[in-house]
């Protein structure tokens, strides 16, 4: 091969390098494209969705009335606030109220109390009781002492723990005698 020959030839790769990276630079462009092209469909049909469902109302973003409100239980009491509520006499009935057996026999047992001591209920499962469970049960009206093992019914005067019932047949059977 000559020089004009090699020339040309080397002109040629060139272009053909040129071409082939044009070529390969627009497919990454095409991609890129698409991706955008995709996102911004999809962002469109939310923006839609949302507008539609504000226009019907289906959603009122702009009005706190049809948030619910959720009901206060005034027979729930926490371990700290349990020894709070009156200088009246009144029953607070300790049980896990995450355990499906459990809620179901005292809400039973519990359904027909008609006394006027007042009685309220403490969750044993609640996070913020969990300091005051313990193996070993220690009833005690000083909350750094007191410890709770199991369903546990306090009846507590002014402050105080008058009197407790641990376990099942013991609370039933107080409940039996109140009926």
């Amino acid at each position: 091969m000559n020089k004009k020959q090699m020339l040309k030839e080397q002109k040629r790769l060139k272009k053909e390098r040129r071409e082939s990276e044009h070529l390969f630079n627009n497919e990454n462009d095409i991609t890129k494209n698409i991706i955008i092209t995709t996102v911004s469909v999809i962002a469109f049909v939310l923006i839609v969705f949302c507008f539609v469902n504000i226009a019907k109302g289906n959603w009122n973003l702009f009005n706190k009335n049809n948030i619910p409100v959720e009901s206060i239980d005034n027979k729930m009491v926490m371990v700290g606030t349990m020894f709070n509520k009156s200088n009246d006499e009144y029953l607070v009935l300790a049980y896990d109220m995450n355990d499906q057996n459990e809620s179901d026999y005292y809400g039973a047992l519990t359904e027909n109390y008609y006394n006027p001591k007042t009685l309220y209920f403490l969750d044993l499962s609640s996070g913020f009781n969990s300091k005051f469970i313990g193996e070993k049960e220690v009833i005690s009206s000083d909350l750094t002492k007191l410890k709770i093992s199991g369903p546990t019914l306090f009846i507590i005067k002014g402050n105080t723990v008058v009197k407790s019932y641990t376990g099942e047949n013991s609370i039933a059977k107080y409940f039996e005698e109140e009926k």
